[in-house]
């Protein structure tokens, strides 16, 4: 890949990607609903030699402290989760926006920290692509690896920043016909 060119060909400054999707990130109020989109390499088996990726339109949050939540509070009370929370992804992640933007020691990787929406009304969507043209997720059951298959758990995860696509305002009025910020 060249200098100032991203994984899907496209050509544009990597720092001000970042840039333009930090400060969509941070332009937002904390814990509402924004639009995501973010586009990655799927884990496939080594015998594989075709590239898969998986498009993701969801609802998310941002800007959220998980130690304030509530449900968190009371996991921590009963002894469900532990009395404090552990290093981010066990001392290779470190904060450089918190709560926003953590980024991973060993790699130098930037992950957007978000959360589940609370959106009723706008369902997640996933979409593959096999070698650039869009594909079901069934036929690609005997090439993906099995952690590519399971359904994802919990209210908190992080995404590459390099994968973002995409941050922008949500409101269930305008699921039809989004507006996004785009990078």
């Amino acid at each position: 890949m060249r200098e100032g060119q991203t994984k899907r060909g496209m050509t544009m400054s990597i720092v001000a990607t970042v840039n333009e999707l930090v400060d969509s990130a941070l332009d937002t109020r904390k814990g509402v609903n924004v639009k995501l989109e973010w586009r990655r390499d799927c884990k496939t088996k080594k015998t594989c030699n075709d590239r898969i990726e998986k498009l993701v339109k969801s609802v998310g949050r941002l800007g959220i402290d998980y130690d304030n939540q509530a449900v968190v509070q009371f996991k921590r009370e009963s002894g469900e989760l532990p009395v404090e929370s552990h290093p981010i992804w066990y001392g290779k992640g470190e904060w450089l926006i918190f709560p926003y933007l953590i980024r991973h020691t060993v790699t130098n990787c930037l992950y957007l920290r978000l959360y589940a929406g609370t959106s009723k009304t706008f369902k997640p969507s996933a979409t593959y692509f096999k070698n650039g043209i869009e594909v079901s997720f069934d036929s690609l059951q005997d090439v993906l690896m099995s952690t590519e298959k399971r359904a994802k758990s919990g209210d908190c995860f992080c995404v590459k920043l390099d994968d973002m696509i995409a941050i922008g305002q949500y409101s269930d009025e305008t699921v039809e016909a989004p507006e996004l910020a785009t990078a």
